[in-house]
Parts: structure tokens; C-alpha cells; sequence
């Protein structure tokens, strides 16, 4: 490239990565975002208390009785190390950092095959378009599935294009610890090489069954899985497949992933088996990681819960993205197919404009459910979003946490009953400890970038108790939503509800709305 092209692309490519990072700044908090993040606070409060050998052995424990996440305890760690206490904006800030990293294996990957640096934007705004990267704004999903996409993107690119050395065979050896689906990867790395007659091969089998025994040397196994192989299996990884399908309609949102997830398959399907002979290629590999990931993801979760649910998480999306820039490398691979540049960067850079507008209400949402669970653990010592029993909440009066005072209204009312006219929700349920309310008779909020959340007072027990959660699809002339945990052992709980307005830097205000009255059998009255 010319100079003046070279200064054209920087800024490209650079724009590319400040928006990305300036919608961190903006939306993250100081804050466990998930109950998983909670573990990381338990690691710091562990290590502090243990000899180095008690920690290595630590740090390599399972995570929900499945996930090896050492990756991500060593990230922490390294992090605590630098910093002296672990700042979770800091933290996933730096860890997206990872995204810039993925894109480094495409650029060699360009000039192996001669292509236009160029392309390397069109697969940036594949990789930062922000529908996809909305797990990226939780500490557990960036350092987990952010980091997973990282191995797998360096090991495939060192499989074809540097077969020889050694590094990418220590990257999959330990990609297992990065994330569980590492455990998929090992036998298609083994495959690769084994087909290539790479000297490396019978090394990499030894240590990769050494790797699988150590792995379950000691797993006790998990009931969260019904081990069934049945036709909602095969249709959750279809949508997992589509999980690039950008939401156009709530509605029909696992409809339209299942049907965007056909396609993909048989276009891999003719890339991998069109020659009537196995054909892998870095693309391809890709694919087949993904699509593995998609059958142990929707196996392993298959006994808790909705499939189409779990498959459309928020958590699986960067998956979308990298099937895309999978799909866009397999365009361009050979050149009597290629992807024409001007084609290629109008159509990956409207993709990411059309994510964009689809994130912004999810991350607003997200955003808000993150502060009422700040201001419920900063105030009332208490999560509305996820079990968090008292032990674990004392991990936030540690030493190696603090709570930004930024983040913190400057002051916080004191709620009391005001002689109004109630406003009672309009739907209502409870059921094994999830209270959800629905709201038509709310008024509207007099500013749009006010935020505002439900405050339900407990008052039949010994001290009173605070439960706070967001008020979600907060737009004019919309039913608004709440949803909050309470695990209610009382014959009957008896709470004051509070409407809770918090404006951008002034003082939060309150209104009164209504009674409400919990019985144990899951009643609601008013």
C-alpha cells in the first residue's frame, strides 16, 4: 500500500477499535456483572490464605463442577498482581484487548493467501459488531468465550500455516483451560496433523490423552445434563449456528436463527465434502470448532432448561461473529471465488451498522440491570438478579475490592409510604422465588436517559428488607417489566413497592406505588 492508503487504513481500522472500547468505558461498571464473577473474588480471598502449591491446584479446579477456567484465574491474578485489587471495569476493559489479538492470525492469514490488507477491516467489523460482542461487557464471558475464540483463531492459523512449530501445539494443549470446548479441539488438531504427516504428531496425541485423563481425573460428574440425543438437541445447535442472524423480530428471533443455521452447514458441508474427498481449511476449521462447541453446549445444558433459550444467550453470540469471518475467509480463500473488496466491505460494514442499532436496547437494558444489582449490594447487602447468599456478599467488603463512589448516587433516599393513589401491576407472578411484575399505568419518564428501577420494602421481618431490580422496556407507551429473586420462607411476606428514579449525576428521587402481599404458595395480593 501507498502511504496515504497505509494512513487510510490505520484510521479505519483504528476507528473501528476506539468505538468498540468507548462503548466499554461507557456501559461497564466496578461490578460483578454475573454470579460467576464472584468467583473471581473468591480466588483473590483463597490465594491470600494458601501456600503457592494449595493455589496452582486452585487455579486448576472446576467451575461449575465442568469448567476448568485457569485461563481466566491466571488473567486475575496477574492483574491483582499489577494493580493491588481487582477493578472488574479495568479488568474487562483489558481483557477485550483479546479482540485485537483474534485479528492478528487474519492479517498473516491475508498475506498467506495474497489478499488485500483491506479485507482485514471487513473482518474487524465482523469480529467488534456490537450485537455480537454484548458478552464482551461481562468480566466471566470476555476472559471464557472472548478468550476461547482467541485460541482457537491462533491454533488453526498455526496448523496450516506454521505446521512446524511448536507454540500452536502448547496453545491447544492448554485450550481446555481456557474454556471447556478445548476438549473438542484437541482430536481435529490431532487430525490435521496426522493427515499433514507432521513430525509433530505423535507428541501431540501423547500429551492431548494426557491432557483429556487430567482433565477428568477427578470430575464427579453433573446432573445438569438429561444425556439425550433427541430432535430439540439437533434444533438448539441449528440456532446456535445461526446465532450471526441479527434479532428482527423477538417473536420469531429462534426461528430465524434455526433457518440462518442451515444454510451455514451446507455451505461448510460443500467447502469440507465438495470434492467428494475431507477437505479442512483454516476456514473450515473454524466452522467445525464452532459447530462442536454448539453440539457440547446445547448436550451438556440439555436438562436445565429451554434449548432455544440457552442457545440464543447473550453469552454464545460472539460464536455468530466468528462463523461470519469463518464464512468470509472461505469467500475469499480461493481466487476463482473470491469476494470482491468493494463487495465485501459494503456488506460487512452495514452488518455491523445494523448491529449496532440492534445492541443498543440490550445494552441499555444490561447496563441498568447491572446498576440495581451496584446499588442493591452497595446499600441493602443483598442481589435481586442471582442467588448470592451472605458469605459471598462479604467478598465485596475485602480488601482487594472497592466500590467507585462514581458509580454511587451521592445520596439515597429513605423510602416511606406516601398517601397516593396506588398503582398496582398489571400482571403478576411468582414462582420458585422469581418475582415478575408488568406495569401499564407507570408514568413516563420525563427523561430518556433517566434510569429507573422498582425498590420492593419488606416489613414483616425482624429488620426490614430492600430488594432492587431494573424497570426493563422503559420506553413511552411500552408495558415495563421487573424482575427480582426473593426466596420467601414466610407464611406470608408483606412488601411496600417504590418507583426509583435515578437522573445522570443529581439526586435520585422516589415514588410510592402500591402494596403487595407474597404467600408461600406463590400468590400474589394486594
Amino acid at each position: 500500500m501507498r502511504f496515504k492508503e497505509k494512513i487510510a487504513w490505520f484510521l479505519a481500522m483504528g476507528g473501528l477499535l476506539f468505538f468498540h472500547f468507548y462503548r466499554l468505558q461507557l456501559h461497564t461498571l466496578n461490578f460483578p456483572n454475573w454470579g460467576d464473577d464472584y468467583a473471581f473474588l473468591e480466588l483473590l480471598d483463597y490465594v491470600q490464605k494458601h501456600d503457592w502449591k494449595e493455589n496452582v491446584t486452585y487455579i486448576f479446579h472446576f467451575h461449575n463442577d465442568i469448567h476448568r477456567l485457569a485461563y481466566s484465574r491466571i488473567w486475575i491474578l496477574i492483574q491483582y498482581a499489577l494493580l493491588g485489587h481487582l477493578n472488574f471495569k479495568t479488568a474487562i476493559i483489558l481483557a477485550n484487548v483479546q479482540l485485537v489479538l483474534i485479528l492478528i492470525p487474519f492479517h498473516w492469514f491475508l498475506q498467506k493467501i495474497k489478499r488485500s490488507p483491506w479485507h482485514l477491516v471487513g473482518i474487524a467489523a465482523l469480529l467488534l459488531a456490537p450485537f455480537g460482542n454484548i458478552d464482551n461487557f461481562n468480566l466471566i464471558g470476555v476472559l471464557q468465550h472472548t478468550g476461547s475464540i482467541l485460541f482457537l483463531v491462533w491454533i488453526a492459523y498455526g496448523l496450516f500455516y506454521a505446521e512446524n512449530q511448536v507454540w500452536f501445539i502448547i496453545l491447544a494443549l492448554f485450550y481446555p483451560f481456557v474454556s471447556t470446548e478445548g476438549l473438542a479441539f484437541l482430536p481435529m488438531v490431532g487430525y490435521v496433523l496426522w493427515t499433514k504427516k507432521s513430525h509433530l504428531k505423535i507428541p501431540f496425541t501423547v500429551f492431548a490423552l494426557a491432557v483429556i485423563v487430567f482433565y477428568f481425573h477427578d470430575y464427579e460428574g453433573s446432573t445438569s445434563s438429561a444425556g439425550q440425543v433427541t430432535w430439540s438437541l439437533f434444533k438448539g445447535l441449528f440456532i446456535f449456528l445461526g446465532n450471526w442472524a441479527l434479532p428482527i423480530s423477538d417473536s420469531f428471533r429462534a426461528s430465524i436463527n434455526f433457518l440462518a443455521g442451515i444454510p451455514v452447514l451446507l455451505f461448510f458441508t460443500w467447502k469440507i465434502l465438495g470434492s467428494f474427498r475431507i477437505n479442512i481449511t483454516f476456514p473450515s476449521l473454524l466452522f467445525l470448532q464452532i459447530a462442536a462447541t454448539g453440539l457440547l453446549i446445547c448436550y451438556g445444558r440439555s436438562g436445565m432448561g429451554d434449548l432455544e433459550l440457552i442457545a440464543l444467550s447473550d453469552r454464545f453470540l460472539l460464536y455468530g461473529n466468528t462463523m461470519l469471518m469463518a464464512i468470509y475467509c472461505a469467500l475469499i480463500f480461493h481466487k476463482h471465488q473470491t469476494l470482491r473488496l468493494p463487495w465485501a466491505l459494503l456488506l460487512s460494514g452495514t452488518w455491523m451498522i445494523a448491529s449496532f442499532f440492534m445492541a443498543r436496547r440490550p445494552l441499555q437494558e444490561m447496563h441498568q440491570r447491572w446498576t440495581a444489582d451496584l446499588l442493591g449490594a452497595y446499600y441493602f447487602q443483598s442481589s435481586s438478579a442471582y442467588e448470592c447468599p451472605p458469605e459471598t456478599m462479604q467478598l465485596l467488603k475485602k480488601t482487594y475490592y472497592r466500590f467507585d463512589t462514581e458509580e454511587i448516587p451521592r445520596q439515597f433516599p429513605e423510602f416511606s409510604v406516601q398517601k397516593t393513589s396506588p398503582i398496582h401491576p398489571t400482571i403478576n407472578r411468582f414462582q420458585e422465588g422469581r418475582l415478575s411484575l408488568s406495569w401499564n399505568q407507570i408514568p413516563e419518564k420525563t427523561n430518556v436517559t433517566d434510569q429507573r428501577f422498582v425498590v420492593l420494602a419488606q416489613e414483616n421481618t425482624p429488620e426490614k428488607k430492600y430488594y432492587i431490580t431494573s424497570l426493563s422496556n422503559d420506553y413511552t407507551d411500552r408495558t415495563k417489566h421487573s424482575k427480582l429473586l426473593i426466596f420467601n420462607t414466610l407464611p406470608m411476606a408483606h412488601f411496600q413497592v417504590f418507583l426509583l428514579n435515578l437522573p445522570n449525576n443529581q439526586y435520585p428521587t422516589y415514588q410510592y406505588l402500591s402494596a403487595l402481599t407474597i404467600t408461600n404458595q406463590g400468590q400474589l395480593l394486594r
